[in-house]
């Protein structure tokens, strides 16, 4: 069984990845962003550890604030590249944005994943100050599974208990705020992400292991080791209940965070402002969530 749904991962990523080719042509870079691509946050010469660095022409000496963004794609598919216009968007609002590589389920577990997310941010950490940035001011933003990388990460920053239980070392580059776009928060439902993905990233025995408590992201340890979420939803985002329950968890806790959750519209699906990012809606979802994080 393993077998048949690794050969159907790597046909959906092959899949995605044609799909990417056809959408840049529909797609121009925005103007005043200086870009740079492919930059080895790690001595393996891994495409899989290399990040993008976009900041705003017109800021050349400032100390920027930080964005690092982690793209979606269900942890199985996805790539930088992908939220290359998204991040270009971001940038223009006046930030130094960080856009990080990872490697993919099945080629690994989640647990591999939040070690390159945080040997990505250890980077980011020593060069964020030649690079222009702030350490004062350094939030992640994530789409769908992306949002639910940088939830976990952000929590195993500021809980001792959840990553020794993750057996993962994190980063100590302090993270002000997140923005959760779509998050695909919970990966053990009874539904179709949660029916095939779980021994996928956690392992087969993943129920008799010490993280097992906090597959579920309601666990009250988890929710309160996070910092402020500005969180996005629409009515026909598949993965819209995943959010408001999770905002739900946030608001139970009574954890800073805010909530936007867009009326039906056939345009505004799934993380729409990172596949649509040029929609007036998308903008709307990037000066919102950019105002908000800058408030920490």
């Amino acid at each position: 069984m393993n077998s048949v749904m690794t050969k159907q991962f790597y046909k959906q990523r092959s899949d995605f990845e044609k799909s990417c080719v056809t959408r840049d042509e529909k797609l121009t870079f925005p103007d005043g962003v200086d870009f740079s691509e492919n930059i080895a946050y790690a001595d393996d010469n891994k495409k899989a550890h290399r990040m993008d660095i976009f900041r705003p022409q017109n800021a050349k000496d400032t100390m920027l604030p930080v964005i690092i963004n982690v793209h979606g794609g269900g942890l199985l598919l996805g790539n930088k590249e992908f939220n290359r216009y998204f991040c270009a968007l971001l940038c223009k609002k006046g930030f130094l944005v960080y856009s990080i590589e990872y490697r993919l389920v099945p080629d690994c577990m989640i647990f591999d994943q939040l070690r390159d997310v945080f040997a990505a941010m250890d980077f980011i950490k020593k060069r964020v100050k030649p690079d222009g940035g702030d350490l004062s001011h350094v939030y992640m933003v994530g789409d769908s599974g992306g949002a639910c990388l940088i939830t976990y990460a952000n929590a195993i920053q500021n809980s001792y208990k959840i990553a020794k239980a993750a057996g993962v070392k994190p980063s100590d580059l302090h993270v002000s705020a997140l923005g959760l776009i779509s998050g695909m928060f919970y990966t053990t439902k009874f539904d179709k992400i949660g029916l095939f993905l779980p021994k996928f990233l956690y392992g087969k025995n993943y129920k008799k292991t010490p993280f097992s408590k906090y597959v579920n992201p309601e666990n009250k340890e988890l929710v309160n080791s996070l910092a402020p979420a500005w969180l996005v939803t629409s009515h026909n985002d598949y993965l819209r209940k995943y959010t408001i329950n999770f905002e739900k968890a946030l608001a139970a806790a009574q954890k800073e965070h805010e909530l936007i959750d867009y009326p039906k519209n056939k345009n505004l699906t799934h993380a729409f402002s990172v596949f649509e990012p040029f929609l007036d809606e998308s903008s709307e979802v990037i000066d919102m969530m950019t105002e908000y994080l800058r408030k920490f």
